[in-house]
């Protein structure tokens, strides 16, 4: 178990990192410079409260982030992969795979994951692939006293190993140590908000310098410079939004989780709604994980008791724990096998067989088990042949699941069956239902323009069937694993998109039409079985089902806690909520930025200093950033349209910047207006609200337009809110420019009602340009469901 104090150290590292990102970085050095000279110059009013608000944001933001960062571990431990440990006195405990020390003992099955460096010390035809370790793909047996690596995959058979390491003295551990000291994991959309202030802050450095030498050259008095450089800082850098942005992800992974979706990654949310292919495993997604046997049927040549007895041979064997041959274990219970079991060979998905030695009296003979298109090719008798085409044909085209028995008079298991003949024992025909959900599931990803394609390894025919009952479209576009197999590197990259099922396909075939897909498109994966493991790992977005393999937990990127597709549905509407939310909080600040930086190189070409202090700006960035974010996020938590289609897969800051920095020309220009009408004013009087009032009004009528851009459409309950969000703007900016001590706190004198009336036909011009404009960057791929709440 991990020491205390190393978890201590680990946890300390982590909120170190934290604080660092958040206090150490350009925008936070300009600001308290600025705070400082302002206290140095005199101007304690305003030093003191850019320097709270500086402070609050950078409080909130670390606490934020602390928390988002807590909440998702603890989510994350919901995920960590348990073992079962074997104690010194034959009792088994379950613990975490983190927690395993050396010399533990640990039983392993299909699909577990190895959880630190060891070695083999009993088995039962225990195969394990590395493909996550070494990159290839193939499962390899391994046999007492044999090597196990943290990362390895059990793809067949049990077994149990000996830890000779710990998990974080592994190979695999040692080898991404590096990369998971160094690295910080942000999502697309805070890298580019990241880069945004970071190349803001660069600008921000040389409009300082250009007001300092500018004011120092017509010798304006310092604390006007200061003031100057304090409202331009205050201005021109978004400092709340990459706050919000943590925040909203922070909450947002929450709110995915009550959903019954687990993010194991930041950017899994973002990535949720960018899905072009989802491609899934029939059994445990399209269908549920519980099967019962519908029909036996046995052999004309052979006893039934005969035929029961050779597959209790099998089940006791092998002890297969899997749904299929459980199903079966309860059909035949009170069945036995009198004999001895000789030798195994667990059931694999890349062999597609399994099978026993098995020794009655003195007469040896092997039971193998498969699929029937893959043990008929071997049956000696014509006559099996046509009895089993018979049963199978018409079962599988209705979605059903068989299971082959058939007998070998050979001692001794095969490798591969080319050279094998057999003889029919019995089929199994079993049956398992859609899982709750799926059609509604599937109808919502098809209506968003995403292509289902089913990667399974059943026939063919009980492929498609599941999937057209499913209502999966295109389920004639297919093809086999045998095809496959002839294909060429080129033939995946040009073929593979043309085909909606894919049946009979070995875990490493899933891997490369993954692979082939992702060109296509961004490219998701479900499954829950061992062998979808490595599509998982190689898709764009792995997606695992919370009781499926211990390895798809570890690697899947979401994890879909109660096991239902249907689930993922709601997840991806909340994502596209919260990333639609992103944007328009995103929109509303860069207008602002933008508006000021116009602003000031307009008055500065002509030669004027910047009109406003660092309260002014506050007092501007309430009504045009504040408020609007309230509602932009209350839309966020309860919407009142349904996003269908796939979103626009432009990138975060083409999406973002257009609209308010085309928007900001004619808001400037307005500004600019009211400036000049007010400049008499401002030369005899000193400065007033008027250009305070012109930058919000014009950043409120930019904001009624941000819906019909990002979501393509201005719902009748979202017209109600902007009209109280305007009355209470109204009331709101009355009430601190008419209070004496809170208009003289900001800085504000009322203007002259002449000076606010000539702006009135301004601005009803301003929103007609703003119309044209707001028809012009409508989000024309949004296709929305709008029901008013």
């Amino acid at each position: 178990m991990l020491s205390l104090l190393e978890s201590f150290r680990e946890r300390s590292h982590a909120i170190g990192k934290i604080l660092f990102r958040n206090i150490f970085i350009l925008i936070n050095g300009i600001t308290f410079s600025v705070v400082t000279l302002l206290l140095v110059y005199g101007d304690t009013q305003e030093g003191v409260f850019l320097g709270l608000i500086t402070v609050l944001n950078i409080i909130i933001g670390t606490a934020q982030e602390v928390h988002a960062w807590f909440t998702l571990e603890r989510l994350q431990l919901l995920a960590a992969p348990r073992v079962i440990r074997v104690n010194k006195d034959g009792s088994e405990d379950t613990i975490l795979a983190e927690d395993v020390e050396k010399g533990d003992q640990i039983r392993l099955k299909i699909g577990d994951q190895i959880p630190c460096d060891g070695h083999i010390m009993s088995s039962h035809g225990f195969e394990v692939s590395e493909a996550l370790i070494t990159g290839e793909s193939d499962a390899l047996l391994r046999t007492p006293g044999d090597a196990l690596f943290a990362g390895g995959i059990v793809m067949s058979g049990s077994g149990i190993m000996k830890a000779d390491e710990i998990f974080a003295n592994s190979r695999i551990a040692q080898m991404t140590k590096s990369i998971k000291e160094y690295t910080i994991n942000f999502s697309p959309i805070q890298d580019a908000l990241n880069k945004i202030i970071k190349y803001t802050s660069y600008a921000l450095l040389l409009i300082i310098t250009f007001v300092a030498v500018r004011g120092i050259m017509v010798n304006e008095s310092t604390i006007n410079i200061v003031q100057n450089i304090g409202a331009l800082t205050s201005l021109l850098l978004p400092q709340g939004l990459a706050v919000i942005t943590t925040l909203v992800f922070a909450v947002g992974a929450l709110n995915l989780y009550r959903r019954n979706v687990l993010l194991r990654e930041v950017n899994a949310m973002e990535k949720i709604g960018r899905i072009k292919n989802l491609c899934m495993d029939k059994t445990g997604t399209l269908t549920d994980n519980d099967f019962i046997v519908e029909a036996i049927h046995v052999a004309p040549s052979v006893p039934k008791s005969t035929a029961e007895s050779s597959v209790m041979a099998y089940i006791n064997g092998l002890n297969d724990s899997s749904q299929t041959i459980s199903a079966i274990r309860t059909f035949l219970e009170g069945s036995v096998f009198s004999g001895d079991v000789v030798d195994t060979l667990s059931f694999s998905s890349t062999r597609q067989f399994g099978g026993v030695c098995i020794r009655s009296g003195s007469t040896e003979s092997t039971i193998l088990v498969g699929a029937p298109d893959i043990l008929l090719p071997h049956l000696s008798n014509d006559a099996d042949k046509e009895w089993l085409r018979k049963i199978v044909e018409p079962e599988t085209k209705i979605g059903k699941r068989v299971l082959f028995f058939a007998r070998s008079q050979s001692n001794t298991l095969p490798v591969d069956l080319s050279k094998v003949q057999l003889s029919a024992v019995t089929l199994f025909v079993l049956k398992n239902s859609l899982r709750e959900g799926v059609k509604e599931a599937v109808d919502f990803f098809q209506k968003r323009e995403v292509v289902i394609r089913i990667i399974s390894g059943d026939n063919l025919d009980t492929v498609r069937a599941v999937a057209a009952s499913a209502g999966v479209l295109n389920v004639d576009a297919s093809v086999t694993g045998g095809e496959l197999e002839s294909w060429s590197s080129n033939d995946f990259a040009t073929k593979t998109k043309s085909y909606t099922i894919f049946a009979r396909i070995k875990p490493e075939q899933k891997e490369r039409i993954i692979e082939a897909l992702k060109f296509d498109g961004f490219t998701a994966m479900i499954g829950d079985g061992a062998n979808d493991a490595l599509a998982i790992k190689k898709a764009d977005l792995g997606i695992g089902m919370f009781d499926g393999a211990l390895a798809i937990r570890q690697i899947s990127a979401i994890v879909l806690v109660k096991n239902s597709f249907s689930d993922l549905p709601n997840g991806i509407k909340l994502a596209d909520r919260i990333i639609e939310g992103i944007e328009m909080c995103s929109s509303t600040f860069f207008n602002q930025v933008l508006v000021g930086f116009f602003f000031f190189m307009f008055l500065s070409i002509l030669g004027y200093a910047f009109p406003f202090t660092p309260l002014n700006i506050t007092f501007i960035n309430y009504f045009t950033v504040g408020l609007p974010g309230f509602l932009i996020f209350y839309w966020v938590a309860k919407p009142n349209h349904v996003l269908q289609s796939l979103p626009d897969q432009k990138s975060f800051l083409k999406k973002v910047i257009p609209f308010p920095f085309f928007s900001a020309i004619p808001q400037s220009v307005i500004a600019i207006f009211a400036f000049f009408s007010s400049l008499e004013h401002i030369n005899r009087y000193g400065p007033t609200s008027l250009v305070v009032i012109a930058f919000i009004t014009v950043g409120f009528i930019f904001f009624l337009f941000i819906p019909r851009v990002y979501t393509g459409l201005l719902t009748g309950m979202q017209k109600i809110q902007f009209v109280f969000l305007a009355v209470v703007e109204i009331i709101l900016v009355t009430i601190l420019v008419k209070v004496p001590f809170l208009a003289t706190f900001y800085n504000l004198k009322i203007p002259q009602l002449r000076l606010l009336l000539e702006l009135v036909p301004l601005v009803f011009i301003y929103t007609f340009i703003q119309y044209l404009l707001t028809k012009v960057f409508i989000t024309k791929q949004h296709k929305l469901s709008v029901s008013d709440k």
